[in-house]
C-alpha cells in the first residue's frame, strides 16, 4: 500500500518541486493526497483526508511549523519538517518531528524520510499494543516504557540507569549495550561511552570542548570526542 503524502508549505515554488520529486523518485511507494500553502487550511484537510505523512515548512508566517504541530498534537501523524535555512533546523531536534530536510531538497533525504516512514507504518501495523516500547527489567518488575518517555540512559557499570519525563529514573539491570540494541537507532544516539540521548529530546548542543548536550530536563551532558562528529552530524542534520 503506498504511503499517503501531503505538504504544507507557503511557497507555491517549494511545493511544485517537492511534488515533482515524490513523482519522480518515490510514485511506486508513495501517493500525494494534497498539498497547500495555508496551514490552517492543511489542518483541516489532514484530518478529512488523514496522510501518514505530512512535509511541514518551519519558516512559514502567521503559523510556524513548530508551532503547527503544538496546536494540532492530536493529530495521528508522521511529520518531516523542511526548511531553506540551516539556523531552523535546530527547531526539529526535540519536536516530535521524525526528521527535517534542508531545501533545496536532496533525493537521499527524501528517500531517508519515506524509509523511516515506511518503517514506522510497518511497526505499527504488526504490533498496536507494544510499539514504541521497551520492557525493562529490575530486581522485583518489568516495567513497559515509551521510547518517548526516555530523555537519555546512563551507564551503570553492569545496570543502566533510564531518565525519563517526569524525573522519573528507572534502574535496569541491563548493560547500556543491551539496552542501546532494543531502541530504535533512528531515534537514539550514543555520545558519549556512558551515555545514549533521544534525539527528539535534544533541547540544544554546547560548542565547548569536545561538545556538550543540553537534554529537555536541562540535564547537560558530555560528548566524547570519539563520538563528536556524529554527534554534529545529527544535530546538522536531524536524522
Amino acid at each position: 500500500m503506498k504511503l499517503r503524502v501531503a505538504i504544507i508549505d507557503d511557497e507555491i515554488h517549494a511545493i511544485e518541486t517537492l511534488r515533482y520529486d515524490l513523482r519522480e523518485g518515490f510514485s511506486e511507494n508513495s501517493e500525494i493526497i494534497f498539498s497547500t500553502t495555508d496551514p490552517i487550511e492543511g489542518a483541516r484537510l489532514a484530518r478529512e483526508l488523514k496522510p501518514e505523512l505530512l512535509f511541514l515548512d518551519i519558516n512559514m508566517p502567521g503559523i510556524s511549523g513548530i508551532e503547527f504541530m503544538k496546536l494540532n498534537e492530536d493529530l495521528d501523524i508522521m511529520i518531516a519538517l523542511t526548511t531553506a535555512h540551516q539556523e531552523f533546523a535546530i527547531q526539529a531536534v526535540g519536536s516530535r518531528a521524525i526528521g527535517y530536510i534542508l531545501k533545496p531538497v536532496q533525493m537521499s533525504d527524501l528517500q531517508r524520510i519515506i524509509s523511516l516512514a515506511e518503517k514506522a507504518r510497518t511497526k505499527k501495523s504488526q504490533g498496536p499494543l507494544l510499539m514504541d516500547r521497551i520492557a525493562i527489567h529490575n530486581h522485583d518488575s518489568i516495567e513497559l516504557v515509551s521510547f518517548q518517555d526516555i530523555l537519555y540512559c546512563k551507564s551503570d557499570g553492569n545496570y543502566c540507569e533510564l531518565i525519563l519525563l517526569g524525573n522519573r529514573r528507572l534502574l535496569a539491570s541491563r548493560t547500556l549495550k543491551t539496552i542501546a540494541s532494543s531502541l530504535p537507532s533512528h531515534q537514539f544516539s550514543r555520545i558519549h561511552k556512558s551515555y545514549l540521548v533521544n534525539i527528539q529530546q535534544i533541547k540544544k548542543y554546547l560548542k565547548r570542548g569536545h561538545g556538550e548536550i543540553v537534554m529537555a530536563n536541562d540535564d547537560v551532558l558530555p560528548v566524547s570526542r570519539n563520538n563528536q562528529q556524529e554527534v554534529l552530524r545529527i544535530i546538522q542534520t536531524y536524522l
